[in-house]
């Protein structure tokens, strides 16, 4: 069961981040020359991936279902190839200011995500 749920998470979350990232990029105030649809993606996986574990670790959510969200759909959802890949063009065509800020707001927005799940967890558990 474990396995059928990682592969659908995973189908989802890849479809999900595809769709969402076309999205975000086809806005005319983002002029597709900022990579925010990743950015934006990168930092809802870690808030939802600290909710699913943090509730899982509370006892409120399977082990099965955390690895069929956690593994499988955050797992596809998020993607530290593309972040890396986007901050090299970024950096290649001399946006060098625009690269510090996308680094900086994937791991500092992506670490506070992780804190604020961390946070909702607790207050759905009761702790």
């Amino acid at each position: 069961m474990v396995y059928l749920g990682i592969m659908f998470g995973g189908a989802l979350g890849a479809l999900l981040r595809y769709l969402l990232n076309s999205a975000i990029q086809s806005q005319p105030w983002v002029g597709g020359t900022f990579p925010l649809g990743i950015l934006v993606i990168n930092v809802l996986g870690s808030f939802l991936l600290a909710v699913v574990t943090t509730l899982s670790l509370q006892g409120l959510v399977s082990d099965t279902v955390r690895q069929a969200i956690g593994t499988g759909f955050v797992g596809a959802f998020t993607t530290f190839s593309t972040f890396e890949w986007d901050t090299d063009q970024l950096i290649r065509s001399g946006r060098l200011l625009p690269a510090a800020l996308y680094v900086l707001g994937n791991l500092v927005l992506g670490f506070l995500a992780v804190q604020l799940g961390r946070m909702l967890a607790g207050r759905l558990a009761g702790t």
